[in-house]
């Protein structure tokens, strides 16, 4: 009796296959068909029936989105799996760290074996980062099984993993001249020797060619071994042969990812159990899934998808069409509506997707967002304005605004021509309309406003648009980064700030909460008048605290510790930040640990220790962790001022015109300042005179107006040369405020670094370097100490500037030999 169907394992694969269950990650490579995925799945299956958690996912597009939604469903139903729904595919250091950190907290604690097949099928290298990074951690419970056609890692990645690792190819896969023997036996096939050396020699392993030449074998009695294809011979042998009812499932099967008989039955429209049920029996190449589901090989499914493609597009519309059906009858949404757009049911599609108000979009759905609106009828286009709605919202998020536009008068006229809908359901129509187009008057509080305002009005419940776990302030730890738009307006914008947040509060359930206040006790700060922003620095943590707005509490953190430089006070909080001891929570989202690196790069910048500022703010290649696009202005002068603390001035100067630029689209004048200030003193480093005074010119004209003086005295160091020539010129009210404010920093900048690091810097001094710093400290002249040592005044003078240096203090700063004092005394 012939088996053909039945699955071999060779004795020599079994062996192989137990080392899996030791192993932290196995990368099976091999090019399609030697069985890969079979042989995981058959070694995935024992480990069930030994009571082990198996989790499985297979990869069906190039996007790193789907990847990172199978990877939430893989782990549905766990602690874990409701942790990794709040986050996306970590991008970044921070990302992958706080993911890696919820993969420590939350593993089950038994063995699992996490499955993911067919990663060849992915253009993301952020995914593979993601993925190594994981095989790195090696988490003692989590066993990976990664599997491709092509390279995961390379050999660099692979040396890193070590013994982390183990690797199958296909070499190991490939059936063997004696296992090829013992295969045909027990599929019932009586084969010579000579007829097994051809076929082992033509096929050289290759199980899916070994298989297809068995089945020839059956039925023709003889082989296909000088065929030109492997598709023409799947063609050939699976599916020419096949009567005409049969032929049309076996092609409707290739078409979905996975499938089950019953939805292959209703695409084809006819009462075919029984035909569905003998092609799953007689093909090995339709594998049976975990989930009860189906899917084809993809050597059988591009052989059905050629030949699907070759019927008539009223026929394949047709198909197309029921697939869509299908699955909008089952709910799956987002899966009815590329096959609803390719069968032209667009009355079908636009009812799919107003059952999508949290849509997150398959890729493919971006390419054809603005197709489907063009491409469907206006009759039908009018029925459904939450449909349009719903899409034009999609578009804000994808930078679609041109399009998103033309979308809105075709939304207003789908509103104008239902004469089904009520006035409420109207009124909420174009409230949450209000509410999309208040995004396109970013960031000018009042435009925003007036949006906010109307769609109050019209709304009679919350907004679909609007979610209180965003994050209000995009990743900037600064809302006047954000906010304020020009010269000459800082009051005023302090003031829309108090009128616009309220009724936006009332609109959103208190999304951005703080803000108001923080930007009050911002402005203070930016003036100088650091005593009066503690009550509203206190009423703005207050208020985020108390409705959960985490993005407002590490913007007043930002302010405090910029705050307590001033007053001789070191904050924990940034070193909290520096070592991400802050309070890791499964909901934390990444990006607010970017926003974390930013604050403590900018304290420590300013504190004058950059050894402490997180690498990624200051090493300019390209892959700097994500924030918003309306944040970058704001990271930008963070690294402009982590580039001048570390002295990279030329580097600073390199980059700043696309610095600068990046300010100009959300006309963020702030940024701007601090960019115009920070180019002034990497001039000073440089020592181009010139430049810096031209420079410095322009920054005390852009901050004189509304005394935006804090800038240019966080950069005293490289600028008081400047600023005390610039007192007796034009701008002499704001240099002068920017020296007081200047020194006041200084001073407290002194304390922190006596308090904290005296102890830290005095054991950096060598013996003879101890002895010149205690004279110093008693208040020697260099002569003094030079011949007491009987050294030269120059020596003494180089000691002492390797002295400053080691201990912190600014060679260029006044009363050094008194702080060089409190060091000891502190000490």
């Amino acid at each position: 009796m012939k088996r053909l169907n039945n699955l071999y394992y060779s004795k020599r694969i079994k062996e192989l296959l137990a080392e899996l269950q030791t192993a932290e990650t196995t990368l099976v490579v091999a090019p399609m068909g030697y069985g890969k995925t079979l042989a995981v799945q058959y070694f995935l299956q024992e480990q069930e029936r030994c009571g082990k958690k198996v989790l499985r996912q297979s990869i069906y597009g190039a996007g790193a989105e789907a990847f990172w939604q199978g990877v939430c469903h893989s782990w549905q139903n766990t602690e874990l799996g409701a942790a990794l729904l709040q986050q996306s595919l970590p991008a970044d250091a921070n990302a992958k760290t706080l993911v890696l950190e919820l993969f420590r907290q939350l593993l089950p604690q038994e063995p699992v074996y996490w499955f993911i097949d067919d990663l060849h099928l992915l253009e993301s290298s952020e995914v593979i980062d993601f993925l190594f990074a994981l095989s790195k951690a090696g988490f003692a419970d989590l066993h990976l099984l990664l599997v491709s056609r092509g390279q995961i890692f390379d050999g660099s990645r692979l040396l890193e993993l070590g013994r982390k690792v183990f690797c199958l190819d296909k070499h190991d896969l490939a059936l063997q001249r004696d296992e090829l023997a013992e295969y045909s036996s027990r599929c019932g096939l009586q084969l010579t020797a000579q007829q097994l050396d051809a076929l082992h020699e033509a096929c050289e392993g290759w199980f899916s060619v070994t298989y297809l030449n068995f089945l020839n074998y059956d039925r023709y009695q003889r082989f296909c071994l000088d065929t030109g294809s492997v598709y023409e011979m799947i063609a050939n042998v699976l599916l020419r042969p096949l009567p005409s009812e049969q032929q049309r499932l076996l092609l409707l099967m290739g078409q979905p990812e996975e499938f089950t008989p019953e939805q292959v039955a209703y695409a084809y429209g006819t009462s075919c159990r029984e035909s569905v049920g003998r092609l799953l029996e007689c093909n090995a190449f339709i594998i049976r899934l975990a989930n009860g589901r189906l899917r084809c090989h993809h050597m059988l499914k591009q052989a059905t998808r050629h030949a699907f493609g070759l019927l008539p597009e009223a026929e394949q519309q047709m198909y197309f069409r029921r697939l869509g059906q299908w699955y909008a009858q089952q709910k799956e949404y987002e899966e009815a509506l590329d096959w609803l757009y390719r069968g032209r049911d667009f009355d079908g599609l636009l009812a799919a997707v107003q059952q999508l108000r949290d849509w997150s979009m398959h890729p493919q759905h971006r390419q054809h967002l603005f197709d489907w609106l063009c491409e469907c009828p206006p009759e039908i286009l009018w029925q459904y304005p939450q449909a349009v709605l719903i899409i034009m919202r999609r578009m804000f998020s994808l930078n679609m605004v041109p399009e998103m536009l033309q979308v809105k008068e075709w939304y207003v006229t789908a509103l104008e021509r239902n004469t089904a809908l009520s006035q409420r359901e109207r009124d909420n129509y174009y409230g949450e309309l209000e509410v999309i187009l208040s995004f396109l008057a970013f960031n000018s509080i009042t435009g925003m406003s007036e949006h906010h305002r109307r769609a109050y009005k019209l709304l009679s419940g919350a907004p679909q648009t609007l979610s209180k776990q965003g994050i209000w302030t995009f990743g900037a730890p600064s809302v006047l980064g954000l906010y304020l738009r020009t010269g000459c307006s800082l009051r005023q914008t302090v003031e829309d700030m108090q009128e616009c947040m309220p009724p936006y509060y009332l609109l959103s359930g208190w999304h951005g909460a703080g803000a108001a206040e923080l930007t009050e006790a911002e402005a203070l700060l930016l003036q100088g008048r650091i005593d009066e922003m503690d009550m509203p620095l206190q009423k703005a943590y207050y208020q985020a605290e108390k409705h959960g707005q985490e993005c407002i509490t590490i913007c007043c953190d930002f302010l405090e510790m910029q705050r307590d430089l001033f007053r001789g006070v070191y904050s924990s909080k940034a070193e909290a930040y520096s070592r991400h001891q802050w309070q890791l929570q499964p909901w934390k989202q990444s990006m607010l640990l970017n926003t974390a690196d930013m604050c403590a790069g900018f304290y420590y910048a300013l504190l004058g220790k950059p050894e402490y500022i997180p690498s990624w703010l200051t090493d300019g290649n390209g892959q700097q962790p994500s924030v918003l696009y309306p944040a970058r202005p704001c990271r930008n002068y963070i690294s402009a001022q982590c580039l001048l603390a570390q002295g990279q001035y030329t580097e600073l100067l390199v980059r700043w015109s696309d610095w600068e630029q990046e300010c100009r689209p959300y006309s963020n004048f702030l940024c701007l300042l601090y960019l115009q200030v920070q180019r002034a003193a990497a001039f000073a480093g440089r020592g181009d005179v010139t430049s810096c005074r031209a420079s410095l010119k322009q920054a005390l004209a852009m901050a004189e107006a509304d005394k935006l003086v804090l800038p240019l005295a966080q950069n005293i160091a490289l600028l008081r040369p400047y600023l005390e020539q610039e007192a007796q010129g034009e701008y002499s009210a704001a240099a002068a405020a920017a020296l007081h404010l200047g020194q006041q920093m200084e001073a407290g900048r002194g304390q922190i670094m006596s308090a904290r690091f005296a102890e830290a810097g005095l054991q950096e001094l060598t013996e003879q370097e101890l002895q010149i710093a205690q004279l110093a400290a008693a208040r020697h002249t260099n002569r003094e100490i030079a011949q007491r040592l009987s050294l030269s005044e120059g020596t003494i003078k180089q000691y002492l500037n390797k002295i400053f240096a080691k201990l912190q203090i600014d060679a260029a700063a006044k009363n050094k030999r008194h702080r060089l004092e409190r060091f000891f005394s502190n000490s």
